[in-house]
């Protein structure tokens, strides 16, 4: 995924409209920090502080604050060759979405925003991986008002459970093994490894080679590194186990992927 802007508490005084009727060239995450009126496409609604909306490409789009200054979060972002992760998501677009507790999500927007000013040797990984761990705390704990999180409100274990699963996907370098991630969560193997495929729909393994798959992928477009220096940065310490798992998991080598995908 590449970052095209992004901000953090910026400001949109009373009185102001923030308007873009064409849309963007991207998808629009916006946070809400006060209570605002949102125009996306045909439909308006009143959010409130803490509220979120993914803006779909090209969908028209305005903001108006009710009656106080507003300091919103947000980033525009291109989901590029990582589209089929974006909408294994399910986010719905252009509806507001409500959280319980929204402290997660504005330390990862300053943490993203952050990095994205800096001049990091590895900006554009950090970038990536911090951009997926919001994606996916929104993925499974925003819901569209007026409907409830089911699963939040059910599982005791859920909110370590989605802790644990963005630690996955913001660390694919890590070898993890079941055994590491019962740890992290303090559940006994066969436990954790029953209520983490009833909460996520997937095995915790499946999640983790999903997420090292995610991150070659984009190091294969966007970098000139090596197979086997790809591989080490998947947490992969034999570089034909990885290149199995990707021809498994893609269909084609990571020789050939690079090649028919690179920019």
């Amino acid at each position: 995924m590449q970052i095209l802007e992004t901000g953090f508490q910026d400001v949109l005084y009373a009185g102001e409209t923030l308007r873009q009727p064409d849309g963007f060239s991207g998808v629009l995450l916006l946070l809400t920090g006060g209570s605002v009126t949102v125009g996306a496409g045909s439909q308006t609604v009143c959010a409130e502080a803490g509220d979120a909306l993914l803006l779909g490409e090209k969908t028209p789009f305005c903001c108006t604050p009710v009656q106080d200054d507003l300091l919103y979060d947000w980033v525009l972002f291109d989901p590029g060759s990582d589209r089929s992760f974006y909408a294994s998501l399910q986010i719905p677009e252009n509806t507001l979405l409500r959280f319980g507790d929204t402290a997660f999500l504005s330390a990862l927007m300053q943490q993203l925003c952050a990095e994205f000013y800096a001049a990091n040797v590895k900006r554009s990984d950090m970038l990536d991986c911090l951009l997926k761990a919001l994606l996916i705390r929104i993925s499974e704990t925003g819901g569209p008002i007026g409907m409830q999180n089911a699963a939040a409100n059910s599982d005791p274990h859920y909110e370590a459970l989605v802790r644990l699963r963005e630690k996955i996907y913001a660390n694919p370098q890590e070898k993890w093994s079941v055994e590491m991630l019962c740890s992290e969560v303090s559940m006994s193997r066969s436990y954790f490894q029953l209520i983490y495929r009833e909460t996520f729909g997937t095995t915790c393994i499946a999640d983790v080679i999903n997420c090292k798959m995610n991150r070659a992928r984009d190091l294969l477009t966007s970098t000139a590194y090596t197979i086997s220096h790809i591989a080490q940065l998947c947490g992969y310490d034999n570089e034909e186990h990885f290149m199995r798992q990707f021809k498994k998991n893609n269909g084609v080598t990571p020789t050939v992927y690079r090649r028919e995908h690179r920019e």
